[in-house]
């Protein structure tokens, strides 16, 4: 009886070292098997049509494919605890999509693995890019673009112009008291109207502007650039003077309905990139990840 225990223990021993060798890395208390490891390797060397890889080709293909692995079941995880799983029948209409999209016969891609272990791990792949857009698609819902960010764009751009109408106060003399009076100056400006030439007549001159931004001179042009309506800019710094703007209004020109829905779209894809960057970077922190020595 004591031999056939310890047959059986050295048996099970003999067991779970060959499961610890059989995983490649864990992530939280899910693990990343050999099998899962090599299977992946196959999908991307099939994909990129990848035959007999060098030495460097191989090590990036190791890298590659053990980080795509271990960024899925992160994904999924996550999934499983919000209530996100992806459907098979999501997995394959989004393959059929791929097709379409790059004109290829219907199961194109199922048949180009000839593989079903192959298959399952390109479609576990697919799983995690739906789960990724449906992140994508709720951190979408809190994203706002302002009218500011859009005039922000469409000036850094360059491509349009925009009429302007401005207030340049200049001072009178260029000294410590000049500046002081122009920044006490521009601390009253709350709008174009709200001032009278008593609060600035005996220090500075108004030179009231209506043109397009481009039609100014270079440093009043760049003061402008970044003001919104009835902001007041900083003191700011001439060979002669000290000068201060506040901007009245600002119109661009021929910008079309389309071109400000492109400009939206493009501003809003920017912030989810970066929130989404963001979400996916604390989902690694939070995470255990371990990879097993080779």
């Amino acid at each position: 009886m004591k031999q056939i225990f310890a047959l059986f223990v050295i048996m099970i021993s003999f067991a779970a070292q060959g499961a610890r060798e059989n995983i490649v890395a864990l992530v939280n208390d899910d693990p990343i098997t050999s099998y899962e490891f090599e299977n992946r390797k196959k999908m991307l060397m099939k994909l990129n049509n990848i035959q007999n890889p060098d030495a460097s080709t191989a090590k990036e293909l190791d890298k590659y494919a053990l980080q795509t692995l271990i960024d899925e079941s992160i994904l999924v995880q996550h999934a499983e605890k919000v209530g996100g799983r992806v459907s098979q029948e999501e997995i394959t209409e989004a393959i059929s999509s791929i097709e379409k999209k790059n004109n290829m016969p219907a199961g194109h891609l199922v048949r180009m693995f000839n593989d079903k272990a192959i298959e399952q791990s390109f479609r576990s792949q697919i799983r995690s890019e739906l789960i990724k857009m449906n992140i994508l698609s709720y951190l979408s819902k809190s994203v706002t673009i302002s009218p500011k960010e859009i005039d922000v764009a469409i000036l850094t751009s360059n491509s349009k112009d925009v009429k302007v109408s401005a207030k340049i106060y200049t001072s009178k003399h260029k000294d410590k008291d000049a500046f002081n009076k122009m920044d006490n100056l521009r601390k009253q400006l709350k709008n174009c109207n709200n001032l009278k030439s008593a609060n600035y007549a005996k220090f500075a001159d108004v030179l009231e502007i209506d043109e397009n931004l481009s039609a100014l001179e270079s440093q009043t042009q760049a003061v402008i650039k970044d003001l919104s309506v009835n902001q007041a800019s900083r003191v700011f710094e001439t060979p002669e003077n000290f000068k201060l703007a506040i901007v009245c209004s600002k119109e661009f020109q021929n910008i079309s309905a389309q071109e400000n829905t492109h400009i939206t779209n493009f501003l809003t894809n920017k912030k989810v990139s970066l929130k989404a960057q963001k979400f996916f970077d604390n989902l690694r922190k939070k995470a255990y990840i371990k990879v097993m020595n080779s």
